[in-house]
């Protein structure tokens, strides 16, 4: 029983890590890759957080 509990929690933690593989890694003096990395970060940010205002806003 310790086993099989042991190897799901092997498994779903696996599957936790390899959801993060398409993260940009840059050095510590690539300002450029870093630039990029925060555009995007920032991109994705605004297109959840406009999402929620819409619906809070259709709900009103």
């Amino acid at each position: 029983m310790k086993s099989i509990i042991l190897l799901l929690t092997f498994v779903s933690l696996s599957f936790n890590i390899t959801v993060y593989a398409n993260e940009v890694k840059c050095k510590f003096y690539d300002v450029l890759c870093k630039g990029k990395k925060i555009a995007i970060e920032t991109k994705e940010y605004q297109k959840k957080e406009f999402k929620k205002a819409a619906q809070r806003n259709k709900i009103k």
